[in-house]
């Protein structure tokens, strides 16, 4: 189980609500770092999220059937909010995200826990991990999207925890394999390990045991070649955000790293 997500989505979601009562007018409609979408964009998106959950709003008859891409899915649920007052965009945000984090812990318990959850265009996950990717996306809205260097707003954001970015990993390291088919599995030609250091430490390695099948990812090292990268870089260029290079060292089979690196996206 991974109890811990649990705690980690809550405390970036009550930060994430914290940071939003300090913005003004200018910060709310900065372009963030998510392409066509706002600040005020960004945290709608966390909101309908929560909200499609427990209580969603219908989609108008033009946009459906809803995208089969998973970002472009989510694009049609900001738009039906970008001219909503501000504070309404927040009040969803706290109203259905205090409610979906009530319903969080019971997804750590038998039988549901283990009970397959299938995400369409993100891959299948057993249930209890519905907090890790929650955790991802709160985190990485926040401190990648919203907050600079790579956002608009400037704010002194507390340093992320450990148990805080462990959770945040895990989710990404379960859904590279998942996320974005062939083009990915046939960049990798060997095993390669991922070092990330600081909050969220701790080693992956990336393999394809079956040249015809896809990828597999073990938390243990072996590869052929050594990237190392900081947890918190990680979110940003394991998302493509930010250029890799700029983030990690590497050792070993340099050429290998890059052709994988250069090719991952995890969305």
């Amino acid at each position: 189980m991974t109890v811990e997500a649990v705690a980690a989505h809550e405390a970036l979601h009550n930060r994430i609500l914290e940071v939003a009562g300090t913005l003004a007018e200018a910060e709310w409609l900065a372009p963030s770092a998510c392409a066509g979408w706002r600040v005020r964009d960004v945290v709608a998106h966390i909101g309908a999220g929560a909200r499609n959950l427990i209580d969603p709003l219908a989609v108008p008859d033009e946009r459906l059937p809803l995208p089969s891409v998973r970002e472009r899915e989510h694009d049609v649920h900001v738009d039906i909010r970008r001219s909503w007052p501000i504070a309404e965009v927040v009040e969803e945000l706290a109203h259905y995200g205090g409610q979906r984090l009530a319903r969080l812990s019971a997804l750590q318990e038998a039988p549901l826990a283990s009970a397959p959850l299938e995400l369409p265009g993100l891959g299948t996950y057993p249930m209890h991990a519905a907090a890790n990717g929650l955790a991802f996306d709160c985190f990485c809205h926040l401190y990648h999207d919203i907050a600079a260097p790579g956002g608009p707003v400037q704010r002194e954001l507390p340093a992320p925890t450990h148990e805080e970015l462990y959770p945040v990993v895990q989710w990404m390291m379960w859904g590279l394999p998942q996320m974005q088919g062939p083009e990915l599995d046939e960049s990798l030609i060997a095993p390669i390990t991922i070092g990330l250091t600081g909050p969220g430490e701790s080693i992956w390695t990336v393999r394809r045991p079956d040249p015809d099948g896809g990828l597999v990812v073990e938390e243990a090292g072996g590869g052929d070649a050594m990237v190392t990268s900081t947890a918190f870089d990680f979110v940003s260029w394991g998302t493509a955000r930010t250029p890799w290079r700029a983030a990690c060292e590497t050792e070993g089979d340099i050429a290998l790293a890059a052709g994988f690196l250069s090719t991952l996206n995890i969305v």
